[in-house]
């Protein structure tokens, strides 16, 4: 029977489920994991089986209604079984399936993740140029390629959503390009300021570029005006004179947590209730101790974005 009685002091409650489907990733973005991809730890990880995702969607919808499973990572296009966790969340009644990924996979896997039931890909798309691309993700690979990717899943008829993690020293020159390319193919983007997390919370002031810094720089070329966003989203939007939208999530200088609805999952098939929170509770089976975790992750939400000593590759970035 379900229950939705999960709700905090600031009416918040759990209905996006974003999965960590496994912590490995050929990358080594500068934002997330350094140096990994250069030192051959990329693709190094473990992986979410088909059989737990089900397992704890079962559990968990016995308590929360979902409404939307992210499927994340890592890459989670390094999950072999990526179209079955799919087929998975399609099969379990959960209105929207959406993917996060940089874009680099086999062919043919867009087709089939839409034949498996993926509503929307979003691209982590943080460069046009070449060089600062190779220089953010750590990888000497064409950013042609993804680019190619993106306008594959357009094709084939998914929804598609843009991200750039802007950097000081970077990419803060490529958020007018990537809004003109995003713009002519009728697709959203989004800013993202860096998080304070994982490896980076040292760094985290030198690479800093805010939200205020995005829209002097998006000011320069175009003119625009904020769209009415939603309590739940993590971005506001803005639309062009042009008709082109973008956002920006600006996690640290114009924090969102009071509309915050994810709860998060690893790989192992831990959930966490917030970014900012190193904890995590199981997904029992037994009812009493589920409704346990579900309060227990509720209650470590905070009011403002603090950060983590986690990678966000490990939760559900």
């Amino acid at each position: 029977m379900l229950s939705l009685d999960i709700v905090d002091a600031y009416g918040r409650k759990f209905e996006v489920l974003r999965v960590s489907v496994t912590s490995s990733c050929g990358f080594g973005c500068v934002y997330c994991a350094p140096g990994t991809a250069l030192n051959g730890e990329g693709a190094k990880g473990s992986f979410l089986s088909a059989e737990l995702l089900r397992k704890n969607i079962l559990l968990l919808s016995r308590k929360i209604s979902l409404k939307e499973i992210h499927l994340t990572g890592g890459e989670p296009t390094l999950h072999k079984d990526l179209p079955k966790l799919v087929q998975v969340a399609k099969e379990e009644k959960i209105p929207n399936i959406a993917l996060t990924s940089n874009g680099f996979f086999r062919d043919g896997l867009i087709r089939d993740l839409k034949l498996a039931g993926l509503d929307r890909m979003n691209f982590s798309l943080d460069s046009l140029s070449q060089e600062s691309f190779s220089l953010i993700s750590g990888k000497n690979l064409p950013v042609i390629r993804l680019l190619n990717r993106i306008e594959e899943a357009i094709q084939e008829g998914l929804e598609v959503k843009l991200n750039c993690t802007v950097l000081k020293g970077y990419n803060e020159e490529q958020i007018r390009p990537l809004l003109r390319w995003a713009g002519e193919r009728n697709l959203p983007i989004r800013y993202l300021e860096l998080m304070k997390m994982g490896p980076l919370r040292a760094k985290h002031s030198e690479l800093f570029f805010s939200a205020a810094k995005m829209k002097e720089e998006l000011g320069q070329e175009f003119n625009f005006e904020p769209e009415n966003t939603p309590i739940e989203s993590t971005a506001k939007y803005y639309c062009t004179s042009e008709n082109y939208r973008f956002g920006i999530i600006a996690n640290h200088t114009e924090p969102f947590c009071d509309g915050c609805n994810r709860l998060r999952m690893d790989h192992l098939g831990k959930i966490y209730g917030c970014l900012s929170d190193f904890r995590s509770f199981p997904v029992s089976e037994d009812e009493s101790e589920l409704e346990h975790s579900l309060d227990q992750a509720m209650k470590t939400k905070k009011n403002e974005f603090t950060g983590s000593e986690l990678s966000m590759k490990y939760i559900g970035g």
